[in-house]
């Protein structure tokens, strides 16, 4: 599989992401220009309480943001709130080449951020979409992977998403239909963490319809993925059946109720006993299992049901188990431990001794060996 990275305004191809920008310093008085005519009326569009939806607005101006972006309506019109209220931000974009206009969308892409002087990081990885449900788990894994290269290497501390109040009602029936609880049907949070990285997703009190009403309001261009549309996955057949025309309906109470899901989960779930950098410490309970869940999606593995089951299994026993070849999930009489699996590490003897006598699962050592700091805050529990 061939892809590559690459970034800046405009002509990504021929420049690195710390070489200077000629095609902005060339136009740098119209970049300006360009800014202020569309943004100036905002402040008295019809549209401009959409802004004062957006959650955790302030926080993220104190962020070094990437907003994941792909030129649709919702990263589109996320882009033009978020550059609005004044919120910093640069782009990632990944082009699959699965559609005839995926490198039209790209070139859009690069032309906007050009405008607005933002930097833009491509990545072009070409995938089947012919392969259904394994075409959307493989993309998600690319563009994760992507945003985490970026982040470590460029800096950024916030990850910014483009998902709205239907994704979350779209979610929540998918998961009804599997027959889940409470905790994993409501699937997105407007604050999270990925690692050391917070995660935010200003848009979740928003309709789909209320975006696409803002930009064509404003004569703003975004592309539509037709993909979308192809009923063979389950979430668009959801979406076309269901979702869509009960939130035309009923959509400000299914705003309403699915907050008060996430507060009733927040409060099924508890928190972690302790938490520092990509390790987490949780107090055995009726519903560990959850937050194991939530500490492995944290360290950017979901995990299937049946790999549930066997994490159940193994912590129910003392247990250790190794989950996607990435996390060491481990347990003893009063904590389950999550942690990244680390291999081929000479532990000394004085570690191990004392690692025994506190009782810590055998897989989660060699991350302490590697993390003294944490491994001192946990002799005192």
């Amino acid at each position: 599989m061939k892809s590559n990275l690459n970034a800046n305004s405009g002509n990504a191809d021929k420049l690195s992401p710390r070489e200077p920008n000629k095609l902005l310093q060339a136009g740098a008085g119209s970049v300006a220009l360009a800014r202020k005519d569309e943004l100036c009326s905002s402040a008295k569009s019809k549209y401009s309480n959409l802004i004062s939806k957006l959650s955790n607005l302030n926080e993220l101006k104190n962020h070094k943001c990437l907003l994941a972006f792909s030129h649709g309506v919702d990263s589109t019109a996320l882009f033009y709130l978020l550059a609005e209220a004044e919120v910093k931000f640069d782009c990632a974009f990944v082009n699959y080449k699965t559609r005839n206009q995926s490198d039209a969308e790209e070139a859009a892409a690069r032309e906007l951020c050009a405008k607005f002087d933002k930097k833009i990081f491509v990545r072009v990885c070409r995938l089947n979409l012919e392969k259904g449900a394994n075409f959307e788990a493989r993309a998600r894994a690319v563009r994760y992977e992507f945003f985490d290269e970026i982040c470590a290497r460029e800096g950024y501390d916030a990850l910014i998403f483009a998902h709205q109040l239907n994704d979350c009602f779209e979610w929540f029936l998918m998961q009804i239909a599997k027959g889940s609880g409470v905790v994993n049907s409501v699937g997105l949070e407007a604050k999270s963490k990925r690692g050391e990285i917070a995660v935010f997703r200003p848009l979740l009190d928003i309709q789909k319809s209320e975006l696409l009403a803002y930009l064509q309001a404003r004569g703003l261009k975004y592309f539509v993925d037709n993909s979308n549309l192809n009923e063979k996955f389950t979430r668009n057949h959801i979406r076309a059946r269901f979702a869509d025309a009960f939130l035309g309906e009923f959509g400000a109470g299914v705003a309403k109720s699915i907050n008060m899901f996430r507060e009733d989960k927040n409060a099924l779930l508890g928190e972690f006993a302790y938490e520092r950098a990509d390790f987490f410490l949780i107090a055995r309970s009726a519903g560990e299992l959850h937050l194991v869940d939530k500490a492995c999606k944290r360290l950017g593995v979901v995990i299937s049901a049946k790999t549930r089951r066997e994490i159940q299994n193994q912590i129910s026993n003392l247990k250790c188990v190794v989950v996607a070849h990435k996390i060491a999930v481990g347990a003893n009489e009063r904590f389950v431990f999550v942690a990244p699996f680390l291999q081929g590490l000479a532990m000394g003897k004085d570690f191990k001794e004392k690692s025994r006598l506190a009782k810590i699962p055998s897989l989660i050592r060699p991350f302490l060996y590697a993390r003294p700091e944490i491994f001192a805050d946990l002799l005192s529990f």
